[in-house]
């Protein structure tokens, strides 16, 4: 009686169905047959026993009814499994609500099905647990035992669960009942009436037309018109006069003239004869060009510019060298002769050696000594270019009595201006020409004062030139004494060492910086005042 028959999972025959609804009819009314013989016990042990032999009658013919009205099994289709029918008790006391609606839920049955519904619903018709309890009210006893028994009583006692429904269910089907509204629908409610209501006495108004004004009866349109068309008269009119006082007698000779004018402009543009381009005419030179101080001038302009060529050839002589390619040369014949002067003996002479090296332990040595300079890398050290330019024979002093002797027989022979150990070309030989016979012609005589002034310049020349050469060979004195690029960067890197080991070892002392420049300063300061 513990558990309850679920009807949807039934699957047997109906004979089997039929036959478990026996067995559980048999445990029934075994059941019933101990509730009474316990009942009994306890009304023995009260000593109500004349009470018991009242109570046997009905209960027999309640038996007697019970058993009458079990009905016998049939042959039918439908079936159910044993499995689901276990519980001896349950399916005795299940509704028949239950299984109605269990049968609701398979709306495809046969007329079987539903015959043996039918006979199922008769089955359960008479039976009621009312009829197996006693009408009469007792002294129930207060004993412990008793209280023991009922509480036994109430474990196994079956409760039909009956389904209700939800608070929310019933609230909502009261208040359909009630016609309880909520404020919302109150409002939309008022508001719909309303409208109804301003509609309504709308709908009822009636409606009644202005009266005519009388305004309208008056003639105003013709008016308008008769109005339009004098203004429409007198603008014509108008219009004449001024058209009448435009108009002008026709005059075809303006138009003559104009006609002619522009054929003339047109012939004189087509017959303009050509502009002849006058001929170039130099002005006659200024007399100022003939006194003494611009040939002064000219002549200093000359020896300065002498001067420099001179200077820039000496500059291109000292930077002069052999290309590479006759250097490679003149290295290769040197050698070569070298080679055919002094034939070298050759000093190498091999070693033949009577014993077997032990290869394993000079692989051995190998492999540390290779270690060895992995590990240790050697600082290359930089070292002056050993270059043959200083020992190429100098031609500068031959070159330089040319130029000496240049300077004191022959004029300027570089350009612009021309060379005496070449012809003229024609060109400039009319504007010499004319020059030389102009300067000939005009130029005032020496004198001796001139003569001085000349000296004197060429003497100031001569010395600054002297000076600009001792300049030079100072500046390549102090090219030659200062170090090359690479000696200086060994020597600053050098520095940087020395400077970052000093501050090294200070550090590791725990001396600052601060403190030995501050001591350093004051030693000067002592020696300065000793």
């Amino acid at each position: 009686c513990d558990k309850w028959m679920d009807f949807s999972k039934m699957c047997n025959s109906n004979q089997e169905y039929y036959l478990k609804l026996e067995e559980l009819k048999n445990a029934h009314l075994e059941t019933m047959a101990k509730l009474e013989s316990m009942y009994r016990n306890k009304l023995h042990l009260k000593g109500a026993q004349s009470l018991d032999k009242k109570d046997a009658a009905p209960n027999i013919c309640y038996r007697s009814t019970w058993e009458k009205s079990s009905y016998q099994p049939l042959n039918l289709h439908r079936s159910f499994s044993e499995s689901d029918l276990t519980d001896p008790l349950g399916s005795s006391i299940s509704d028949g609500s239950e299984s109605e609606l269990v049968f609701e839920e398979n709306g495809s049955e046969t007329g079987s099905s539903a015959f043996a519904k039918q006979q199922i619903e008769k089955m359960w018709d008479g039976f009621s647990v009312e009829d197996y309890v006693p009408r009469t009210k007792h002294s129930l006893p207060s004993s412990p035992a008793f209280r023991m028994m009922r509480k036994k009583q109430k474990a196994w006692s079956p409760k039909v669960t009956v389904p209700k429904p939800f608070q929310m269910t019933i609230r909502e089907a009261r208040k359909k009942e009630q016609n309880v509204k909520s404020k919302s629908q109150l409002e939309m409610e008022n508001n719909l009436l309303k409208k109804q209501l301003e509609e309504e006495a709308e709908c009822q108004k009636k409606f009644r037309a202005n009266p005519v004004p009388a305004s309208v009866f008056l003639p105003l349109y013709h008016e308008i018109a008769e109005q339009n068309e004098e203004r429409r008269k007198c603008v014509k009119e108008r219009s004449k006069l001024m058209l009448l006082a435009s108009q002008k007698p026709f005059k075809f000779i303006e138009r003559e003239k104009q006609r002619n004018e522009i054929r003339k402009m047109q012939l004189k543009d087509l017959s303009a004869p050509e502009k002849k381009t006058k001929p170039f005419k130099a002005k006659p030179v200024p007399k100022c060009v003939y006194s003494p101080a611009v040939n002064d001038k000219l002549k200093e302009e000359e020896l300065y510019r002498e001067i420099r060529i001179k200077m820039r050839a000496e500059e291109l002589l000292r930077n002069s060298s052999l290309p590479s390619n006759r250097l490679a040369v003149k290295d290769m014949n040197k050698k070569k002769k070298h080679k055919c002067i002094e034939p070298k003996e050759i000093k190498h002479k091999p070693k033949i050696k009577s014993n077997v090296p032990n290869f394993e332990i000079l692989h051995q040595k190998f492999q540390k000594q290779l270690l060895q300079q992995k590990q240790v890398k050697h600082v290359t050290v930089c070292e002056p270019f050993d270059l043959r330019t200083p020992y190429i024979p100098s031609n500068k002093g031959k070159i330089l009595k040319d130029i000496q002797e240049d300077e004191e027989k022959l004029k300027e022979t570089r350009w612009p201006y021309a060379s005496p150990r070449r012809k003229p070309q024609m060109r400039h030989s009319s504007a010499n020409s004319l020059l030389s016979g102009s300067g000939e012609s005009k130029s005032p005589k020496i004198t001796e004062s001139t003569k001085r002034r000349l000296q004197a310049i060429r003497n100031y020349e001569k010395q600054r030139m002297q000076e600009y050469l001792q300049e030079l060979q100072e500046m390549e004195e102090r090219v030659n004494q200062r170090p090359l690029l690479l000696e200086r960067a060994t020597q600053k890197n050098a520095r940087i060492a020395a400077e970052k080991h000093y501050s090294n070892t200070l550090r590791e002392l725990g001396i600052c910086t601060d403190f030995v420049s501050r001591k350093g300063q004051t030693t000067t300061l002592l020696e300065r005042s000793s």
